[in-house]
């Protein structure tokens, strides 16, 4: 795979209970280069064996979360299935990351763009932001699992008139179709994004890991299983030491009341 894109996107990691991936770039563009993509997965991967709180990928002040796949490298590919694979490989580690995953979307989130916001559990969004599905625009099918992601959020219907038109949303437009948790002014978006974060942080992430496991499991393989491996997590809880000491301090709080 080549291209002849002379400013790759980096990605920066700012470690910590609440970890921060950053896109960058010198354009500000943040396009999804196959060595960008690399990046990430080799970074998720890491992460994934002793898992943050919570983790927050967001593209800064710039004026992209990810305005897209880069385009010069999609006409120059030589191993067309190893690219689509490698991008599959992507959005499966964010959907499956193990801590909640919140996209702070600063501005354009497109196509393949699109498809790493909405791989997310959370989006929060500027109110300068843009986002949509281009694909059919340029005569693509949407990438590495939008359709499957816009369907479990959205619902058929709003996937097939968005993925359809390759229409691009305001961030007003995103909130009515259901796409993003809240927007944010451009200012705010970071610190908003930071606050959710620790919010989710107070809870045990142990526990926070297996809710998100349960909702992961009903949405790709239906309610029955999903039932299944809710009672179980319930059952792991409920003989946990962890979680019996904290019903015991709440418990004396209340009574303290």
């Amino acid at each position: 795979m080549t291209s002849s894109s002379p400013l790759p996107t980096q990605v920066e990691v700012t470690p910590g209970p609440v970890t921060i991936l950053t896109l960058t770039s010198t354009q500000g563009l943040n396009l999804l280069h196959s060595s960008v993509i690399q990046q990430l997965l080799t970074i998720l991967t890491r992460l994934s064996a002793a898992p943050p709180a919570v983790l927050i990928i967001t593209g800064g002040n710039a004026k992209a979360f990810c305005a897209g796949a880069d385009m010069q490298e999609l006409i120059t590919l030589t191993d067309v299935p190893a690219y689509v694979a490698l991008g599959q490989r992507l959005t499966e580690a964010l959907y499956h990351f193990p801590s909640p995953v919140i996209a702070a979307v600063n501005g354009y989130a497109l196509g393949a763009g699109f498809s790493l916001a909405m791989a997310c559990d959370l989006r929060l969004i500027s109110s300068r932001a843009r986002i949509g599905q281009l694909a059919v625009r340029n005569a693509l099918t949407p990438p590495f699992g939008n359709l499957q992601h816009l369907i479990a959020a959205i619902g058929a219907q709003r996937t097939r008139e968005l993925v359809y038109t390759g229409r691009i949303l305001t961030a007003e437009q995103a909130q009515e179709y259901g796409l993003v948790s809240r927007i944010c002014g451009p200012e705010h978006l970071q610190t908003e994004a930071l606050n959710l974060a620790e919010e989710i942080a107070q809870a045990d992430p142990t526990v926070i890991q297996r809710v998100k496991s349960v909702i992961n499991t009903t949405l790709e393989a239906g309610f029955e299983k999903g039932y299944h491996q809710q009672a179980e997590a319930l059952i792991t809880s409920l003989e946990a030491e962890a979680s019996r000491t904290i019903m015991r301090t709440f418990l004396a709080a209340t009574h303290s009341d």
